[in-house]
C-alpha cells in the first residue's frame, strides 16, 4: 500500500507538471453543471449517452495519463489517446487518474488555465472510451450526424440502408438509440437553462462566446437527431 501510495504522489506531480505545459496551447472547455460530467458538443455534433464511469486508478494507470499529457502539443494529446486505445491502454483507469489530478489541482489552486485543460483531457478521454463502447447503432448515428439530413437526406437515407442491409445494424436498433438521445436532451434542458441563466451573466466575452457556441451546438444536434429520427422511423 505505501509504494502504491508513493508511486501515486509522484504521478500527480508529473502529470500536473507536464499539464501545465499544454494548458496554453489546449482549448478551454466552460464549464457544464457537475465538474464530474463533462459534455460539450463535439464538430457540431453532441451525442446524449451513458458516461462513462471511472475507475480507482492504478501506477499503470497513471503513467499511461502522463504520457498523454506530457506530450506537449494539443494535436499529439489527440494522437496519444488515439494510439493508447488502439494499443488497449485506455481505460476507466486512465480515466480515473485523470479525475484524481484534476481533484489534486483544485485542491493547490492550480491556474485556471491548467484546470480548463484537465477538463479538455477529461471530455477528450470520456469521448474516446464512450467510442470504443459504443453499439453499432450509436456509431452509425455518430457517422450520421457529421451530414446535415435536410440537406444532405439522400446521402443519410443510403448509408442506413447500406448498413441495414449489410447486417451491421437493426433498424429498429438505430430508431431505439435515436430516442434515447432526444430523450437524453430532454432530460437535460431545465440543467442546461439554469446553467444559460447563470453563465449568461458572465462578464467575460471569451466565457460568452463560448455560451453562444455550446446553445448553437445543441441547438444544432437537437436538429439533427428529430431528423434523423424521422428519416428512419419512415422507413
Amino acid at each position: 500500500m505505501k509504494r502504491f501510495l508513493f508511486v501515486t504522489h509522484n504521478m500527480f506531480a508529473l502529470a500536473s507538471s507536464a499539464t501545465v505545459a499544454i494548458a496554453a496551447r489546449a482549448p478551454g472547455v466552460p464549464r457544464r453543471g457537475s465538474s464530474r460530467v463533462l459534455r460539450t458538443p463535439s464538430r457540431g455534433k453532441l451525442i446524449v449517452r451513458r458516461v462513462t464511469q471511472p475507475e480507482e486508478p492504478g501506477p499503470d494507470d497513471f503513467v499511461t495519463f502522463n504520457s498523454i499529457v506530457g506530450a506537449g502539443a494539443w494535436d499529439v494529446v489527440q494522437a496519444q489517446v488515439r494510439e493508447a486505445a488502439v494499443d488497449g491502454k485506455l481505460t476507466a483507469g486512465v480515466l480515473g487518474a485523470a479525475y484524481s489530478v484534476y481533484e489534486k489541482c483544485k485542491e493547490i489552486e492550480e491556474k485556471p488555465e491548467v484546470l480548463k485543460t484537465l477538463e479538455n483531457v477529461i471530455l477528450l478521454l470520456t469521448q474516446t472510451l464512450q467510442q470504443l463502447d459504443a453499439t453499432p447503432a450509436v456509431r452509425l448515428i455518430d457517422e450520421l450526424m457529421t451530414y446535415d439530413p435536410f440537406a444532405d437526406g439522400d446521402k443519410v437515407r443510403a448509408v442506413v440502408d447500406d448498413a441495414i442491409a449489410g447486417g451491421d445494424v437493426k433498424s429498429d436498433d438505430i430508431k431505439g438509440s435515436l430516442q434515447m438521445m432526444l430523450d437524453g436532451m430532454a432530460e437535460q434542458d431545465e440543467a442546461w437553462e439554469k446553467h444559460v441563466a447563470q453563465a449568461s451573466q458572465t462578464s467575460s466575452k471569451e466565457e460568452f462566446e463560448q455560451l453562444l457556441a455550446h446553445a448553437s451546438g445543441r441547438m444544432e444536434a437537437q436538429r439533427r437527431l428529430t431528423q434523423l429520427k424521422a428519416i428512419c422511423d419512415a422507413k
